[in-house]
């Protein structure tokens, strides 16, 4: 059964795969402008106010933001109705992303998407929280990612050969398609309640040894910067090679697809063999693709931009699943969204600071060294989760 009737009306059954992808499509609503990030900054770039440095610089103003709405949220999340909370936020996403459209390409950018970025990282961290109480967590931010990369291939597909003709707003008005069905699926979700943590249950540790919270964390704030860095310019380092913004915006949403089909693989796959072997396997990947985009030729590029997104696909969730069974209540979930959009915010302002003009090499080996030390970084708490609990969720007592 996937779904079940209360006095209230049909619910989905709270670990079944609807409740999952309901969860993982709320989580996305908060971050899809990630996924369309080169759009974006290409988009930015081409108006008369924003140069390729500078759109960088507005992304990352958009993910700071996230990051501060998740670092807040992180710290009320046992105490507030989560659906109630997620409910205002949608509406508080769709709000903001219509005023960014309306009033166009200009300085109020800065204030509103770092707006946006506060309600949707407070939103990305009331679902995370949530998603950290169900039975493997991975599975479910595996379908995230499924989502987020799969309309972040359609935005690039379908919405870059429109920024000439309408500008960085219809991005904008796009992220709306997440948003709006968002809203209609929260009543169908369980209420998902907090792990009691008190003294009548006789609970001795309610979360992992702090080295382990702490190098978690850690490795989710390498990845990201290292990947974001890089992903962000993709669009503009095609361009610069000389592919064609059609050829490289086709490119890149292949490879989100591609991605897409990933996350589907590691939603269905777990933890069948642990966290770290896969982890491991796709940090280690995504570096060598990463390490390929140095080569000017169009196949090898197409190769590794397709390369990056898949085993970006496999690295991610488990990494963030890592973090989210690091305690029992789901708070070392929130403040693992609040690293994950902290370093995402980060990438593209350290790349921008390497770009200088046109420099994408720099970003590139950023990329790779950023990447290689998170994997180095997460193994021990990834090992210790495999030694306490192979294959199923880690309860703390």
């Amino acid at each position: 059964m996937t779904s079940s009737r209360t006095s209230r009306g049909y619910k989905f059954e709270s670990d079944g795969l609807p409740a999952r992808v309901a969860l993982a499509v709320l989580m996305s609503a908060g971050i899809l402008y990630a996924s369309t990030g080169p759009v974006i900054v290409t988009g930015l770039a081409l108006s008369e106010v924003f140069d390729s440095e500078s759109a960088g610089y507005v992304l990352s103003v958009n993910m700071y933001g996230t990051a501060v709405g998740g670092l807040l949220i992180a710290l009320l999340v046992k105490r507030v109705n989560w659906r109630i909370t997620a409910a205002i936020l949608l509406i508080g996403l769709g709000v903001v992303d219509c005023l960014s459209a309306w009033f166009g390409v200009n300085e109020t950018l800065y204030p509103l998407r770092f707006l946006h970025g506060l309600i949707g990282g407070a939103l990305m961290g009331v679902t995370t929280s949530v998603v950290a109480r169900t039975e493997n967590p991975e599975r479910t931010f595996a379908i995230a990612i499924f989502v987020q990369l799969g309309l972040g291939g359609v935005g690039a597909a379908s919405l870059t050969p429109l920024l000439v003709e309408y500008g960085v707003g219809i991005v904008w008005v796009s992220f709306l398609v997440l948003t709006v069905p968002s809203l209609f699926m929260l009543p169908l979700l369980d209420s998902y309640s907090v792990m009691k943590d008190n003294a009548e249950q006789g609970t001795s540790r309610q979360r992992a040894p702090l080295r382990y919270v702490l190098w978690a964390l850690l490795a989710i704030f390498i990845f990201q910067a290292g990947e974001f860095s890089l992903f962000a310019y993709q669009l503009e380092l095609g361009t610069h090679y000389g592919f064609g913004t059609e050829v490289v915006s086709l490119v890149l949403a292949s490879a989100l697809w591609a991605g897409g089909l990933t996350a589907v693989i590691v939603a269905w796959w777990g933890t069948r063999i642990g966290r770290l072997l896969p982890m491991c396997a796709g940090i280690l990947g995504i570096t060598v693709c990463s390490g390929l985009l140095l080569i000017p030729v169009l196949g090898i590029y197409m190769v590794a931009a397709v390369g990056f997104s898949a085993c970006f696909s496999i690295a991610i969730p488990y990494l963030l699943g890592i973090g989210s069974e690091m305690d029992n209540t789901g708070q070392v979930a929130a403040v693992g969204s609040f690293i994950n959009t902290l370093g995402l915010a980060t990438g593209p302002a350290i790349a921008a600071g390497l770009l200088d003009g046109d420099h994408y090499e720099r970003v590139v080996v950023f990329a790779c060294v950023a990447l290689l030390a998170s994997g180095i970084v997460g193994v021990p708490s990834a090992r210790m989760l495999d030694q306490r609990s192979l294959r199923s969720r880690v309860v703390w007592e």
